[in-house]
């Protein structure tokens, strides 16, 4: 069976605001908000429902601290979703829904859904633009010494020695996540 992975995510929790902002920040695009609950998409399509913890259309909590109700998992093609239903009749109750998704339930009571994958291809900007400078690299004669010098001297961080090559710096009190 070629699970590909969660395409939904859908949460219960007590601030919807809050939980908003988060995925907001986080990177995820607000794409709707109706009887569904309030959903945030990836690039790639694989989101977010939130809703209020109390909306009946909730499942009831587990008895944890999750405030996760449902994953939903993208599969590659109808016959897939269909073998993960025949599979999982065989022990358990499965749904098919009305947008021909299905749904059971896990060995821990966690609600399921698979559906044919809402995936979509992910095209990225031809040039990604850098956060930051955290490094630079000299071409130098003598690398060693070089090295030395802001190492030593300057309190520069080695953050790569690539086998005969010089060593890339950086100053000790930036992030290393630009370029």
């Amino acid at each position: 069976m070629n699970i590909i992975g969660p395409d939904t995510l859908v949460f219960g929790v007590d601030d919807i605001d809050a939980c908003a902002r988060y995925l907001v920040g986080y990177g995820l695009k607000p794409v709707s908000t109706d009887e569904w609950g309030q959903r945030f998409e990836a690039l790639d399509g694989t989101g977010v429902v939130l809703f209020h913890q109390d909306d009946p259309m909730l499942p009831p909590l587990l008895g944890t601290a999750s405030m996760l109700r449902k994953t939903v998992y993208g599969v590659d093609t109808g016959v897939t979703l269909e073998a993960i239903a025949h599979e999982l009749r065989r022990d358990r109750q499965v749904r098919r829904l009305a947008n021909g998704s299905l749904e059971t339930v896990d060995d821990m009571g966690c609600l399921l859904g698979f559906q044919v994958s809402v995936r979509r291809p992910v095209r990225l900007a031809e040039v990604a633009l850098p956060r930051s400078l955290s490094n630079v690299v000299n071409f130098v004669p003598d690398a060693a010494r070089a090295k030395g010098f802001y190492v030593e001297r300057l309190g520069f961080v080695c953050t790569a020695h690539p086998p005969g090559a010089g060593s890339f710096l950086r100053p000790a009190g930036t992030d290393n996540r630009g370029i």
